[in-house]
């Protein structure tokens, strides 16, 4: 998986991967904190910076929509820990272009 933030541009195994603003800021928060399990909670403060209160589903839709692109036909890469939170995994590197 490459991210590169100056062009916003994802791509995985080669393959282009267009996602929206939100997704992109998502993804990017997800592989910054690689392999660390990351609450519902933390996602919130740091994606949207906004309290949409604990009763807010939007981070499961927006990881449902992550998965839909990225892991599609793929190793599942974001993984969920029910009642704890979310980790990104890779079973290759996880790539940061800045």
């Amino acid at each position: 998986m490459k991210l590169n933030e100056d062009s916003h541009e994802v791509s995985r195994g080669g393959t282009d991967i267009r996602l929206t603003a939100t997704e992109f800021s998502l993804l990017r928060f997800l592989m910054l904190n690689a392999d660390r399990v990351l609450s519902k909670e933390q996602i919130l403060d740091r994606v949207w910076e906004y309290d949409f209160g604990r009763e807010s589903n939007i981070v499961e839709i927006y990881i449902s929509y992550l998965r839909k692109k990225i892991d599609h036909g793929r190793s599942p890469m974001i993984h969920t820990l029910r009642r704890v939170g979310y980790i990104l995994r890779a079973g290759t590197p996880v790539e940061q272009e800045s």
